[in-house]
């Protein structure tokens, strides 16, 4: 959660000063109803999970989760489940009523239409599979990642010493060096990775002067302040309130994407705020933000900060304890082998100051092996017996015995 120290509404007006034209209005991006639907539902699930993870902090350390990579991913292992798994999953994403072919088709509409939305924003998405050599994977499920989720198939051997840095190379790259050392290890049980990465530059529509940024007290708690970077500017920004909070709104290009900052009110906690948030609350007060803007004198810090984090937990706790469980996970719509999920890594990357903000997330669903291919050692270094046969028909053509090779 970002903090603010000012947001104070006044009246009048000041002169804009801006080095660039302005750009244009906001592109909409035409969803069907259904589509709409199923966004509503990835912003319930964000809220979900993102609350307790507040919570479980108590406003002591800096955090950030991209939802829309998690759901990625997890819409990519969606595909592959099936029975109860399924179920699972789908309603940990709550997507209970919607189907597996509504929900694919809005990701796909979501990559190729949020991508070049805005030419003054970088927005890049990209996902992969990997396969290790010992899993056998159903191919409609490889060609369902690749049609719906433009993904990468790609395969990979966990025994060859340069696997995670092949793994780590191709997040890296994807985030522009923003996620880096994502994986420490592979499991040796590995069956495959599913993997979103997500790579975000936006330029503010109203950008900060520099020379108006300076070093002022920002209150870590009520009695404790520390001096950072304070961006300043007089600015038409939406404002609205909640029960206990102030929301800014603070678009990027030409208003497709914007960062909307929640500044609790003074002797609330960020606990106390984030336990407003729900998807209801939160599309009404996005409507509140539509209503216009108003002059405001902000004052918002200069930040930049990683974050990583397991899934395990939060997502057991959300309803997806089955897919995690080596006895009861059926992913038999990926392969005829036992797996199961073994972890769910996210790891984020936030920079924010004068010009905008660069933003980066990558997700990393490993599935491991139920029960691992056995490799049998068979060391022929005594006397043995030999049999030479043709197969379809039994005909046995030699026969012998091994003493001495020599």
């Amino acid at each position: 959660m970002l903090l603010v120290t000012a947001v104070t509404v006044i009246s009048g007006s000041c002169e804009r000063q801006k080095d660039d034209p302005l750009p244009g209005d906001p592109v909409p991006v035409e969803l069907t109803l259904k589509q709409k639907e199923i966004v509503d539902s990835a912003n319930k699930f964000a809220f979900d999970i993102f609350k307790p993870v507040i919570g479980e902090t108590r406003g002591s350390e800096n955090l950030m989760i991209s939802p829309f990579s998690i759901t990625s991913a997890l819409s990519m292992v969606l595909n592959g489940a099936a029975g109860e798994t399924f179920d699972a999953v789908r309603h940990t994403l709550r997507y209970d009523d919607k189907t597996l072919q509504e929900i694919n088709e809005t990701y796909l509409k979501l990559m190729e239409d949020m991508v070049p939305v805005d030419p003054r924003v970088v927005m890049e998405i990209a996902n992969s599979v990997w396969v290790e050599k010992r899993l056998t994977v159903k191919q409609p499920y490889i060609d369902a990642l690749k049609t719906w989720y433009l993904a990468e198939a790609r395969n990979i051997d966990v025994t060859d010493p340069g696997a995670v840095d092949m793994v780590n190379n191709w997040i890296e790259e994807k985030t522009h060096d923003k996620i880096q050392d994502m994986l420490d290890y592979l499991s040796p049980d590995l069956a495959m990775l599913l993997i979103n990465a997500i790579y975000f530059n936006g330029k503010w529509r109203y950008q900060f002067d520099t020379e108006d940024t300076q070093n002022r007290p920002f209150y870590i708690t009520p009695g404790e302040t520390v001096q950072v970077p304070m961006m300043y500017q007089e600015e038409n920004f939406a404002v609205t309130g909640t029960a206990n909070a102030t929301l800014v709104e603070l678009p990027y290009g030409q208003g497709n994407y914007s960062m909307v900052v929640m500044l609790p009110d003074e002797g609330v906690s960020l606990t106390e705020a984030a336990a407003t948030l729900n998807s209801e609350e939160w599309a009404e007060w996005m409507h509140q933000l539509s209503y216009g803007t108003t002059e405001v004198q902000l004052s918002l810090p200069k930040f930049e900060y990683e974050y990583k984090r397991s899934l395990n937990d939060d997502l057991t706790r959300l309803g997806m304890g089955v897919a995690f469980d080596p006895y009861n996970a059926d992913f038999s719509n990926i392969t005829d082998q036992g797996i199961f999920i073994s972890r769910v890594l996210h790891q984020t990357y936030i920079r924010t100051d004068e010009e905008g903000t660069e933003a980066a997330a990558a997700t990393v669903v490993e599935f491991e092996f139920t029960s691992i291919p056995s490799t049998t050692v068979v060391n022929v270094n005594r006397p043995f017996l030999y049999f030479i046969r043709e197969t379809t028909t039994g005909t046995i053509v030699f026969m012998g015995q091994v003493v001495d090779p020599r």
